[in-house]
């Protein structure tokens, strides 16, 4: 005996249109909105120079000599910037400022305990005018040292504050571009 197919199966297809306008209004609404949350961040890189690796030399004697001879030869001006609690200290350039003898830091904190950036700017600018012109090698290079405990902002503003400066005619001109890392002993 054959059962009769279903009437449901003979029903007809009914032709129906998507709406999509809830989705669109959806997106109307939602990418503004995203757009005007967003977290609009600028980010800036510092250069700075590693130090090279010190090794064994694959040369003999001959080119230790040459190399020695070369050394001597080349001007270096050596300007080391080291951070430490008491305040920062220009070392080996301090010598072409006079009365910068004595023990302890170049630039002392201030009294509410912040570094005197201002002050450290202002004795670079000094040191800068006084190479300009010497046929020193490295005159746009310092090495920034710190303390292990010293907060990674203040290297930054140091950084920030080392590597240009406005001049008399306000431009922005480079004083020590050239930032290298060094430790202290």
């Amino acid at each position: 005996m054959a059962f009769k197919p279903s009437q449901r199966s003979q029903s007809e297809d009914i032709q129906m249109d998507l709406d999509i306008r809830p989705v669109m209004n959806l997106m109307v609404v939602l990418i503004p909105l995203l757009i005007s949350c967003a977290e609009w961040v600028k980010i800036s890189v510092i250069e700075i120079n590693v130090p090279p690796s010190k090794g064994p030399s694959s040369g003999g004697e001959d080119e230790d000599a040459q190399q020695d001879e070369m050394k001597e030869q080349e001007k270096r001006l050596g300007l080391k910037i080291a951070v430490v609690h008491e305040g920062i200290t220009i070392g080996k350039a301090a010598t072409l400022l006079e009365g910068e003898e004595g023990e302890g830091p170049t630039i002392t904190r201030k009294e509410d305990g912040k570094y005197d950036y201002e002050k450290l700017r202002e004795k670079l600018i000094e040191i800068k005018k006084l190479i300009a012109g010497k046929g020193f090698k490295d005159e746009d290079r310092a090495v920034l040292t710190a303390s292990a405990d010293i907060e990674y902002q203040v290297i930054i503003d140091i950084m920030d504050n080392i590597q240009t400066y406005e001049n008399d005619k306000k431009e922005i001109v480079p004083l020590f571009p050239q930032v290298n890392f060094g430790s202290i002993l």
